[in-house]
């Protein structure tokens, strides 16, 4: 998937900028893009340094790098990794940046998920994880039927599964296992989602956090993968997300978001992007907002689909940006292929117009 998707940061790249393309599972070697996503020519030189931004933390990533032979003359700066990046890449920080909004703007504590640690042994993380979602399920809100487990560290969607409920033995055996294995895991209502969004903003050298785009996207039906994103002007992004919630609703919610931000990242040197994910859930009759389900401290997907609207949607015209597996889309009046893959591909980016 690396391998084949890392041509996508060329919408993010400018200048002398490069690209690093990870190794394939087939054996093609790791190699290295320009600004345009074309492969650099064989025994170019390198710069004596070169900065490196990464997508998201990643000790994988980061050992390769250190040890890919196409920097055997050059020296890599990575970005310092401190606490608080540490502490803001894991899925708790979710939980307290929802907790600090729940107790300044009032949003619903039944939304704050249980984090269990585990225990010294399958039995006491047993017990845990039995009170844990006996309490979730207690709650007014939310599906009675079951419960959805996150793991602390994975992303878009991984490490996020539904939990039946009555709980059976092997489903149980299986959590126990897994929260032992990654130390702990968290659970919290399963909700009716009926949209999804994220606020992206950008933290500056100084520390400043401010808002940058809005990112409208879809899930697989199972809602626990990326699909796509919608491609529309800010402006109109803007106007769907005020006509579900009230501006001054959102405006207060963004300047809440980046208080938070900046105060918890106050001993960081981390600059770049920040994706925060909410949805609208149903309850009931009545569609609700949940404001932090998940914190990205990384460049995210909705980034990357704000700079596809900007350099390939022609002006006045409306489509959705896709991630897909398979092999990629033909071009067409409609289509916009994203990656030049070939048709035994695994992956597809692209963009299609609206008709």
């Amino acid at each position: 998937m690396r391998h084949e998707l890392s041509p996508l940061l060329r919408l993010l790249a400018s200048g002398e900028d490069l690209i690093y393309a990870p190794a394939s599972p087939e054996g093609i070697p790791a190699r290295l893009l320009n600004a345009e996503g074309d492969d650099l020519p064989s025994g170019c030189d390198l710069p004596a340094e070169l900065s490196v931004i990464l997508w998201g933390l990643d000790d994988h990533i980061v050992r390769e790098l250190r040890e890919c032979p196409l920097f055997d003359s050059t020296t890599l700066l990575f970005p310092p990794i401190t606490p608080s990046y540490l502490r803001l890449s894991h899925r708790r920080a979710s939980y307290d940046l929802l907790a600090y909004l729940t107790d300044q703007l009032g949003y619903p504590s039944d939304l704050l998920p249980r984090w269990i640690e585990a225990g010294v042994d399958r039995s006491a993380t047993e017990l845990r994880l039995r009170a844990a979602i006996e309490g979730v399920k207690s709650r007014p809100l939310g599906d009675p039927t079951r419960v959805l487990i996150k793991r602390p560290y994975s992303s878009s969607g991984r490490g996020v599964f539904p939990l039946p409920l009555p709980l059976q033995e092997k489903h149980l055996d299986a959590l126990i296992g897994s929260c032992m294995r990654s130390g702990s895991v968290s659970i919290e209502p399963y909700l009716e989602v009926v949209d999804n969004w994220a606020l992206e903003y950008t933290r500056s050298e100084s520390g400043e956090v401010s808002f940058f785009a809005l990112s409208h996207f879809d899930t697989l039906p199972s809602g626990r993968a990326y699909l796509g994103n919608i491609l529309t002007s800010p402006e109109d992004l803007w106007e769907r997300l005020t006509s579900l919630m009230s501006e001054e609703a959102l405006l207060t919610l963004i300047n809440a978001q980046c208080t938070w931000l900046e105060e918890e990242l106050s001993d960081s040197q981390y600059t770049g992007y920040i994706g925060i994910d909410l949805f609208f859930y149903r309850d009931g009759e009545s569609l609700r907002l949940h404001p932090c389900v998940e914190i990205n401290l990384r460049t995210t997907m909705g980034v990357l689909a704000h700079f596809a609207y900007e350099q390939y949607v022609p002006d006045g015209r409306k489509g959705v940006f896709r991630l897909e597996r398979g092999p990629r889309q033909q071009p067409s009046q409609s289509i916009i292929p994203l990656l030049l893959t070939s048709s035994e591909a695994h992956f597809s980016a692209y963009i299609e117009l609206e008709k």
